[in-house]
């Protein structure tokens, strides 16, 4: 019964432990004569030190979660071991401790439980479904969009595609999905215009 209880928490936790390991490893990998692989493993260490492939994968973990309570746990619980092993590796690398920027994301991380369950609400209650999906897809637009007075620019594409995703994972009818789309656009500038990070 004990092994039943934890072996869920610890795939969690492994997961993003072993993805946080890769992610690093990614930041070491250089392009040597436009090798087709060694290209491609340098456009995913360019994903992966983005903000938004780590919202996609939270968002993803926390809306299929059977109970909220599960989703931030789950949630939590990843982005430690993502965390702890992305930086242990740092200090195996550079024999440097980024104390700063691991007490940063750290805090963020220790938030990740109550945004866990604003998406798993998003995702699961007909009462929330027309406002708190605007939440994730709001951030997620925010960093594949650049807009301005008299512009709309696309700067990441691999966001935009999980912004379309996301949308087709807190969908319930047509109605629902429009009112999504102005708000999490609505959303999205607002982060724009307050959010003192830019990613």
């Amino acid at each position: 019964m004990i092994k039943y209880n934890i072996a869920p928490y610890s795939l969690w936790l492994c997961m993003g432990a072993a993805l946080g390991l890769f992610a690093k490893y990614l930041d070491t990998v250089s392009v040597l004569d436009d090798i087709w692989w060694m290209v491609f493993l340098s456009y995913l260490g360019d994903l992966f030190t983005r903000l938004g492939v780590w919202i996609f994968l939270a968002t993803f973990l926390a809306a299929y979660s059977h109970t909220q309570m599960k989703a931030a746990v789950h949630t939590f619980l990843f982005f430690i071991g993502m965390l702890i092993s992305y930086y242990l590796y740092t200090l195996y690398l550079y024999g440097v401790f980024p104390t700063g920027y691991f007490m940063f994301w750290g805090s963020i991380a220790l938030l990740s439980p109550l945004l866990a369950v604003i998406v798993w609400r998003a995702k699961n209650s007909r009462t929330f479904s027309l406002i708190l999906p605007a939440l994730p897809l709001g951030l997620m637009l925010s960093l594949s969009l650049g807009a301005g007075l008299f512009y709309l620019d696309i700067h990441y594409i691999e966001e935009f595609f999980m912004f379309i995703v996301l949308c087709a994972i807190f969908y319930r009818n047509p109605k629902q999905l429009a009112i999504l789309m102005i708000s999490s656009f609505v959303f999205a500038l607002f982060i724009d215009a307050v959010s003192p990070f830019h990613f």
